[in-house]
């Protein structure tokens, strides 16, 4: 039990030193990853390394080519970033349509937990910080479509891995959306709050459009 739980540690500790790595772009979008060396230079055995490899192949941060291993997932093009957060706005309007039509608005106590967590991380230089912002806006929107009621549109509104492909950006950007995004989560659970359809539906439009915005822009 002892070396279970010891390799579960030390796959953990690989998976973050890897995310952390992709999002700052040490390991480059569509690099090879060579696990004999990569073992060898983060100290550690293949097994946790190709454990935390699996796990972020299942968020699409890398991907399993058949003969050739694994390498890194390429950032999404803006065509089909437009596209996914497309597919966000369908899936989260559902959602906010179901939470005040059903009268689920007690879900804004855990957005508004969220939000401000998202406000007072400091943010710094180091891309761990950039994580925890993806991480807590990430959970932000998942709470939205949990509390929407629809397990199926929940479940693949999160296949889409959805804010670790926008997190990417980051590295091109310089900066998250700190201030931005958190006012626009605001107006959404303001919205929600009074139970105004038509306003958080605009909410949540004017937010993934502003901030696909935020991420061309920043692009150029």
């Amino acid at each position: 039990m002892i070396k279970e739980k010891e390799r579960g540690e030390t796959t953990e500790y690989v998976y973050n030193l890897l995310k952390e790595r992709i999002f700052e772009w040490t390991l480059a979008p569509g690099e090879k990853i060579n696990i004999r060396l990569l073992a060898k230079e983060i100290n550690t055995s293949p097994i946790p390394l190709r454990e935390a490899l699996s796990r972020l192949h299942s968020e699409k941060l890398v991907v399993l080519q058949p003969n050739k291993g694994y390498h890194v997932s390429k950032i999404l093009n803006d065509d089909d970033m437009k596209k996914m957060l497309e597919a966000r706005f369908l899936m989260e309007t559902h959602a906010v349509r179901n939470i005040i039509q059903f009268n689920k608005i007690s879900v804004i106590e855990e957005m508004s937990r969220l939000n401000k967590m998202m406000i007072s991380t400091n943010m710094g230089s180091t891309n761990k910080k950039v994580i925890i912002f993806t991480h807590l806006d990430q959970q932000f929107h998942y709470s939205i479509m949990n509390a929407g009621g629809n397990p199926f549109l929940s479940e693949a509104y999160q296949g889409m891995h959805c804010h670790l492909h926008i997190a990417r950006f980051y590295h091109v950007k310089g900066e998250v959306d700190q201030k931005e995004a958190p006012a626009e989560h605001q107006e959404i659970i303001e919205a929600i709050r009074t139970r105004d359809v038509y306003r958080a539906e605009k909410a949540i439009f004017h937010h993934i459009n502003d901030s696909l915005m935020r991420l061309l822009d920043r692009k150029k």
